[in-house]
């Protein structure tokens, strides 16, 4: 910091325009120079105090201490020169990383900011990097000004849909009831049940890796791709993998119109197309045709309408989905289009 510099800063403090940190490193100095009593600085004090304040930070920088010089002692002398001298490089870098948070400086010197939704309807939250949390009523967000070089790490209490700015780089970390969701750039929801005896993840776009923050039997990281979540337990202290409630088409391109299509070919056109597994709790069944046309239907009605066709029965083990049923007992369409959907009762 040279001299024009501090006298532009000085300036700024007279003027009440100075931040936070600015006006402690001010009257850091005017403290360590003139004044025993920080609080108590004037607008008189300063009206020479860039001159004074500058003129002894270079003399006690550069000139030895002559009231030690009276008394002999040139070691003293030395050490309290390049003390001042250590103290102004410090303070004055301390300053500009201040004002340039960035590269090494550790997470808790930035200052953290919290946005609480009090009310009824979801809250944007945008974040330094231009990611976005959409914070649901009752939850809570924790995060800091500036990201550190390394990571970006924010605290949630609550429910939220992040959408994460891409940044292999930086990866992004979601501290949220004892589990951290860790991503490079990707969109996910993350919610704590009020009891707090449950945190879920689940993945819109994406991967994502979730894992339990404290020590025990939770496994391995879970990694977790779009329409699939990860329950985290605390009372067991064990992840869960598990299907999202209402999947969202991943791929637009597939087609549903099946023609005596083998159940085999059904079930990779809808891998493709919602990102589920869906597999047989016996290879016969899998040779059985579908003729039907499932365009524009949610994945369970979809799963609803193939069952009813094929008299069969769906279970939704974990992250995917099994079908099951004695063969290939073809029903005629009108004999399931008007059959109520079966899978709020199929589901395990």
């Amino acid at each position: 910091m040279n001299r024009e510099q501090f006298a532009a800063l000085l300036e700024k403090y007279q003027e009440g325009r100075c931040t936070d940190e600015e006006k402690r490193l001010v009257e850091h100095w005017f403290a360590l120079l003139e004044n025993d009593h920080t609080a108590e600085v004037s607008d008189r004090d300063l009206q020479d105090a860039g001159a004074r304040i500058w003129s002894g930070m270079q003399e006690k920088s550069y000139l030895p201490d002559l009231s030690e010089a009276r008394n002999n002692n040139p070691f003293r002398s030395i050490y309290v020169r390049w003390t001042a001298i250590a103290a102004s490089l410090l303070l004055a870098g301390w300053f500009f990383m201040e004002k340039m948070p960035d590269r090494s400086i550790p997470l808790a010197a930035y200052a953290w900011e919290e946005q609480r939704n009090d009310g009824t309807t979801v809250l944007p939250v945008l974040l330094e990097d231009s990611s976005t949390v959409e914070l649901a009523p009752g939850s809570s967000l924790r995060y800091p000004t500036h990201f550190e070089h390394k990571k970006r790490t924010v605290i949630l209490k609550g429910n939220a849909f992040f959408s994460i700015r891409k940044n292999p780089e930086k990866p992004f970390y979601v501290h949220s009831g004892e589990v951290t969701t860790k991503v490079l750039g990707t969109s996910f929801h993350v919610g704590t049940a009020p009891d707090g005896k449950q945190t879920k993840v689940e993945v819109v776009t994406g991967l994502v890796s979730v894992y339990a923050e404290r020590k025990g039997d939770s496994g391995p990281d879970m990694l977790v791709s779009p329409n699939h979540t990860a329950t985290f337990d605390r009372a067991s202290g064990k992840l869960s993998p598990g299907l999202a409630g209402k999947p969202r088409l991943l791929n637009a391109d597939v087609s549903f119109r099946f023609q005596n299509t083998p159940l085999s070919e059904v079930a990779e056109r809808m891998r493709e197309a919602w990102g589920v597994e869906l597999g047989a709790e016996n290879s016969q069944i899998l040779n059985c045709p579908l003729t039907a046309d499932l365009s524009g239907q949610p994945l369970f009605v979809q799963l609803d309408i193939i069952c009813a066709a094929l008299g069969a029965r769906y279970k939704v083990l974990g992250p995917a989905i099994r079908i099951s049923g004695p063969g290939c007992t073809v029903r005629t369409p009108q004999a399931f289009k008007t059959r109520k959907p079966i899978h709020s009762a199929m589901q395990t």
